[in-house]
């Protein structure tokens, strides 16, 4: 996917991980334990979606801290300005602004029937705990 692929940025966004990954580097940088503790999920899975998030410019590494154990680590910021779904007259229209660059695509309904059927999830309680984590911090 590329970060000209607006619906394909919104399905990644839409990911439970990507989407607190990119709400808790919003207002502050952070590495990827910190992410990790934060969502409560292993490291390997933190670095598969800080790669993923990078890979379509959505997260920027913003420059390396020396952590506890004395080694350097990237610190990652969400590049996303605003994100924002519009349905008007049967047409389904996304907007992403990402560093001030805005892309736009939008589609009839009936184009892509699977735009309707993302699957529901409940609010865990990793997602309420990351964003209390980022909220004291």
């Amino acid at each position: 996917m590329d970060s000209g692929d607006p619906f394909g940025l919104f399905r990644m966004i839409l990911d439970e991980y990507s989407a607190q990954i990119l709400q808790l580097t919003t207002p502050k940088a952070m590495n990827a334990l910190e992410l990790s503790d934060a969502l409560g999920i292993p490291i390997a899975a933190c670095y598969r979606r800080i790669r993923a998030l990078k890979d379509v410019g959505i997260l920027k590494e913003e420059g390396k801290v020396q952590s506890l154990g004395g080694k350097m680590v990237s610190l990652y910021r969400s590049s996303v300005e605003k994100a924002e779904v519009v349905l008007e007259d049967g047409r389904l229209k996304v907007l992403i602004d990402v560093d001030g660059q805005e892309t736009t695509d939008e589609m009839l309904l009936t184009e892509e029937a699977t735009m309707l059927h993302w699957e529901r999830t409940k609010t865990s309680q990793r997602r309420r705990n990351a964003v209390r984590t980022a909220e004291r911090n």
